[in-house]
């Protein structure tokens, strides 16, 4: 959670002050943090977005951090952090635009019946769901270094393995679930660490990293056009399995574009990595460590920082922390350390292990916390939900209606994902104007772009022409990037750092859950009414423009902890 600062602190919040020093017997303290009055939970309070708890003693320290990392403003290491952290938002939908243009390459080679084509993409959606609860909870646990460079390499290594099954659909499918573990685990952790290091006027960029989905998805489908379009057996052959030995059949030899795609976007993810653990020196988040009592790592951690950003040392000590634990009349007394034996030892791990997620008590006890999570579960579920249907169904609406996508070659085919989806750019653009702007914010950014999302979703009802589908199927994208890009940034914002990416790694995990279920909900409507798809999609991520209303907490002007 966040507390806003007062007036006189919002054009620099935290910032120590230059024309006076506090003094007490633990030494100086050139801090001087203001925190917005507290106010209860009621519904005029929601509506508002100005709802606030007290600040306890970690957020009070927390803002000595902010101070710091403010100070070193959008320095080197931050502009290193927000483009890494962007390369996990490409390989998202990178993924998953190349792995749906090589599908049916591969239902041909392998003879995948009708009633089983789908069970590649629910794996992807399972494993998805996974790593974003795995990863989330595993970053609030093991820190976020080891969780930011352990999701690209296991994704990385599976990725280029799927090439190698012959003739296994079922290996293919399994071999992309594991993949997709380490693939869910970006969403939740990426923003978490980029507004972990940010300074706090800087936040907002947060948003921008949705800009690299779109892109993803058009260096995929020119990935797919230079491999798996041109390197593919004739449409019409069947599998080599399903017919006699010598007959023509589509052959792994003459059908590896699929392959080849797969290993290019392998080895682009393992370059990632490669940039993120050998080439970037990647600093355990302070705030995560001042969550785990680490205080002195995390002073350390800042002035490492400082050094890269060539800017002057940090004045924060752990006198200043102490001061503040006495202040709150906190116990400061540590636990005895010494030898232990074996049995000990296994005792301690198993306590620990268990201890290890007590992190999230909090995130359900504390009412504030507890109302933002139902709220913003509501949201990814509506969210994930909406898109599923659009991306399941929208073509066979489209055929019923007797319109045209437009993709006639597979040239044609190609050129309208690039018209539809390199807009969505755009998508992140708004969202980083919008948040910034008075009486906008994040809160009602989520009201306004999820309207519109299911407002495009319901004109797709009326659409009679290739160029109605392209150009309002391109509106929908961008209001979807639009929608994505602040909520993705803005609900790690709402929380405290100790459960952050565990609270993130699970409303990921609730709406790629919802994404799984939607399809399945909507083909009950495809035999009846079509429109009626649209309407139920519509309807979800209106659903999470209505609960988006009473989101009790604007981010804007409110520092993070």
């Amino acid at each position: 959670m966040s507390y806003e600062p007062k007036a006189d602190a919002l054009r620099d919040p935290i910032a120590p002050r230059q024309d006076e020093e506090k003094t007490t017997g633990n030494g100086p303290t050139p801090y001087d943090v203001d925190f917005v009055h507290t106010e209860v939970l009621s519904v005029g309070s929601m509506l508002r977005g100005t709802t606030a708890n007290a600040p306890n003693a970690f957020e009070k320290k927390a803002a000595l951090i902010n101070a710091e990392l403010d100070k070193f403003g959008f320095g080197r290491y931050q502009i290193c952090i927000w483009f890494l952290t962007g390369f996990g938002y490409f390989l998202d939908l990178a993924w998953a635009q190349g792995v749906g243009l090589i599908a049916s390459a591969i239902y041909q080679e392998m003879n995948v019946p009708a009633g089983r084509t789908g069970l590649i993409f629910t794996m992807a959606n399972a494993g998805l769901a996974i790593g974003a609860l795995g990863f989330g909870l595993l970053v609030d646990v093991i820190g976020r270094k080891w969780a930011f460079n352990l999701t690209c390499l296991i994704t990385s290594v599976f990725g280029m393995l799927l090439a190698a099954p012959k003739y296994n659909y079922e290996a293919v499918c399994g071999i992309y679930f594991l993949s997709s573990i380490g693939l869910g685990g970006n969403i939740p952790i990426d923003p978490t660490i980029a507004l972990e290091f940010l300074p706090q006027n800087r936040r907002y960029l947060v948003s921008l990293l949705s800009m690299w989905q779109p892109i993803g998805v058009v260096v995929a489908s020119g990935i797919a056009y230079g491999t798996a379009a041109k390197y593919r057996c004739d449409v019409e052959l069947p599998a080599c399995n399903a017919v006699a030995s010598g007959a023509a059949c589509c052959s792994v030899s003459s059908n590896m574009g699929w392959r080849y795609l797969v290993i290019v976007l392998g080895c682009m993810t393992l370059a990632i990595f490669f940039l993120r653990y050998f080439v970037f020196t990647f600093y355990e988040s302070p705030k995560f460590l001042l969550s785990k009592g680490k205080e002195q790592e995390a002073i350390d951690v800042l002035h490492k920082i400082a050094k890269f950003n060539r800017a002057p040392p940090p004045v924060l000590t752990i006198e200043h922390f102490a001061e503040i634990d006495q202040a709150q009349s906190q116990s400061t007394a540590g636990t005895p350390t010494g030898h232990l034996s074996t049995v000990q030892t296994t005792k301690k791990v198993a306590r620990d292990a268990v201890r290890s997620l007590s992190h999230l008590k909090a995130l359900f006890t504390n009412k504030l916390q507890a109302v933002i999570f139902v709220l913003l579960a509501i949201a990814y579920i509506g969210d994930y939900w909406s898109f599923n249907l659009a991306g399941s169904f929208l073509p066979i609406v489209l055929l019923r209606n007797n319109v045209s996508s437009g993709q006639g070659t597979v040239t044609d085919t190609y050129r309208q994902y690039v018209y539809i989806y390199l807009p969505g750019i755009l998508g992140a653009v708004l969202a980083l104007l919008s948040v910034q702007l008075p009486l906008v914010g994040r809160k009602w950014s989520l009201v306004f772009s999820a309207a519109m999302q299911g407002l495009s979703m319901a004109m797709y009802t009326q659409v009679k022409t290739t160029a109605g589908y392209v150009g309002l199927n391109a509106l929908e994208y961008i209001m979807q990037t639009y929608f994505n890009a602040v909520l993705y940034a803005s609900a790690p914002e709402l929380f405290d750092t100790a459960y952050r990416g565990s609270a993130s790694g699970m409303l990921s995990c609730l709406g790629r859950l919802a994404g799984i279920v939607a399809p399945f909900a909507g083909q009950h409507y495809l035999a009846s009414s079509s429109s009626g798809i649209l309407w139920l999609g519509a309807g979800g991520i209106w659903l999470s423009a209505l609960v988006m209303v009473f989101l009790p907490v604007e981010m804007r002007n409110r520092q993070m902890f």
